[in-house]
């Protein structure tokens, strides 16, 4: 008995292409405008999330300040801390 493995009408309907990734850069250019990221939360919790963003390629962690003082306008909790970073979107 001879099966054919062509696809199949119903399973060649076109998928749409992903969209493309973003892209951030860390040198600043007179093309891109400055995003600045910001997290607050214990010391703890955010260095975790800043090696999660490592991981995922967003960010190298020495990018990010160091924790910056917490009497600034933006209030956060008792405990919390904070470190900034800033990214460069292409302006569009």
């Amino acid at each position: 008995m001879y099966t054919s493995f062509l696809a199949t009408p119903a399973l060649t309907a076109e998928v749409p292409a992903p969209e493309p990734a973003l892209q951030l850069y860390s040198v600043p250019k007179p093309d891109r405008e400055p995003v600045k990221i910001l997290i607050i939360g214990s010391q703890a919790a955010v260095n975790t999330i800043i090696h999660s963003l490592h991981h995922h390629h967003f960010a190298e962690p020495f990018e990010w300040t160091q924790f910056l003082p917490t009497d600034r306008p933006i209030q956060p909790q008792p405990g919390e801390s904070m470190r900034a970073l800033v990214k460069y979107l292409p302006r569009q």
